[in-house]
């Protein structure tokens, strides 16, 4: 049973001297060859054994503005195969998802969602060609450490998606909200591990620019320090949806972001089903008080 407190690796940002010179970036689309600097990424990430410990008891402890993550219990009325299909998601899980952010601490006023990731265990890593414009693309679990978003990130979004609405809507407060649930089967084998954002140093999270061909973002990678307090949800449930904050504008909330990567479960029995999950990325307003 792939379910308890485990030890496993996950993937954190190497301690370069380069990046006290060079910003961290990733290119997603070709580069030229003979081009001044060919390169399409400087990042370089290292291996560490983590030990996760198992919500699956104690899952009304943790909250979003406690821990920067939490649990709901939501079934859906999409069928496993509905999730291939762009314009199923969009037109009607997109609506189930907004139905499960009403029941976040303060609710919302206005949400937008605008991104959502297909992952699926069973793809083959050679066989990926990372196309991050393509949502209807399942990607492998990521187990690299990250946060979605960057402060930064969060800003450029909203001018982009709301930009006639952007100056009333930054003067409420802003959260990024990720909806994450497992697809047919229970997560066994690269379950979502999630560390307290209260254990994370500020000085171990380093921002990276992501550049694809339509659209530049940045995200944010993560030193490994030993002082990390990590969690995971074992035998999570197509039901079961985690909720992973990715930024927060109020500065009185102890969570204001939630790094994560996923891992490969030691106890996972070898007849498991691959892991299928998507994430739904939406930025979630409450408006400003009324003066």
């Amino acid at each position: 049973m792939a379910c308890g407190n485990v030890t496993s690796e996950v993937n954190f940002l190497k301690r370069l001297e380069l990046y006290r010179k060079e910003k961290p970036f990733q290119i997603f689309i070709p580069v030229d060859e003979n081009a001044p600097d060919p390169r399409s990424t400087n990042i370089e990430f290292e291996m560490k054994e983590q030990a996760f410990v198992d919500i699956r008891k104690n899952l009304d402890d943790f909250s979003l503005d406690s821990h920067g993550f939490e649990v709901g219990i939501h079934p859906t009325a999409l069928d496993p195969a509905d999730f291939n299909n762009r314009e199923t998601v969009e037109s009607r899980y997109f609506d189930e998802v907004k139905e499960i952010l009403t029941t976040i601490d303060g609710g919302y006023d206005e949400v937008f969602i605008f991104d959502y990731r297909l992952r699926n265990a069973a793809i083959p890593k050679e066989e990926v060609l990372l196309d991050m414009n393509d949502l209807s693309q399942w990607l492998r679990p990521s187990p690299n450490v990250h946060i979605d978003q960057s402060p930064r990130a969060v800003l450029h979004r909203i001018q982009l998606h709301l930009p006639e609405d952007a100056a009333f809507l930054l003067q409420g407060r802003v959260r990024v909200v990720n909806v994450w649930r497992p697809i047919e089967n229970p997560v066994e084998n690269y379950p979502l591990a999630f560390c307290d954002p209260r254990s994370v140093q500020e000085k171990d999270l380093v921002e990276c620019d992501h550049v694809r061909r339509k659209f530049k973002g940045a995200n944010m990678y993560m030193h490994y320090s030993p002082g990390q307090q990590w969690y995971y949800f074992g035998q999570q449930q197509p039901e079961e949806v985690l909720l992973l904050k990715m930024f927060d504008s109020d500065s009185t909330v102890e969570a204001k972001a939630c790094p994560h990567a996923s891992f490969r479960h030691p106890l996972s029995p070898p007849q498991s089903k691959p892991r299928k999950s998507i994430e739904v990325r939406a930025l979630v307003f409450n408006y400003p008080a009324e003066e």
